[in-house]
């Protein structure tokens, strides 16, 4: 009986070995992003029409940073959940230690399945990661995710221009290209992300 036990917590390790454990006192981020959203034509990033990709996309965004009470930046097709600290996220996942693979798993399942029930066209999946930041990172992290959202917005936005390898040209001539073009200054004040809190959106 014993052999067995010690067999079982070997492969217990084994399984946790790469299942970080987060610190709770430290900024917490998950990330979700779609799969081949950007290269699917059935899916308009640009479009803000009622039951658009963005339109449950925002919805999505909006449950659950109220939910979670939480920030979140969002662009193109990815979104980052911040929290001030994890305690909150314990506490609504209702784990006694937050490990990264549960967090990954639990909250995946959960956007996916909110998102795709008010979502018209084919499932779509997502991909999902977490990790800790550093203390007072908080406002740097978003500034850092926005010039990125910014970047794959630029991008996203001459491919559908049907502009040839459109990930190659520099953001400086991204932007000129782009700002020539009526359609997006209307669209402009999304490209580098929309914020949202618990009582408002940016």
């Amino acid at each position: 009986m014993n052999k067995d036990i010690k067999w079982y917590n070997h492969f217990i390790k084994i399984q946790n070995k790469y299942n970080l454990n987060m610190n709770i006192n430290k900024p917490l981020v998950i990330f979700v992003d779609g799969k081949n959203i950007t290269k699917s034509l059935n899916c308009n990033l640009i479009q803000e029409s009622k039951n658009s990709f963005n339109d449950i996309f925002e919805q999505t965004i909006k449950y659950y940073s109220k939910e979670f009470d939480c920030l979140a930046i969002s662009g193109v097709d990815e979104v980052s959940f911040i929290f001030k600290n994890g305690r909150k996220l314990k506490e609504k996942l209702n784990y006694k230690n937050l490990k990264a693979h549960d967090i990954v798993s639990v909250f995946s399942q959960l956007f996916y399945e909110y998102f795709n029930e008010r979502y018209l066209k084919e499932p779509v999946y997502w991909h999902c990661k977490c990790s800790n930041i550093p203390i007072g990172k908080i406002n740097s992290y978003i500034k850092f995710r926005s010039l990125t959202i910014y970047e794959v917005y630029l991008t996203y936005f001459l491919k559908r221009k049907n502009v040839q390898n459109a990930g190659k040209i520099k953001i400086l001539q991204k932007e000129e290209m782009c700002n020539k073009l009526d359609e997006f200054k209307n669209i402009k004040k999304y490209a580098r992300g929309r914020l949202y809190s618990k009582r408002k959106t940016n």
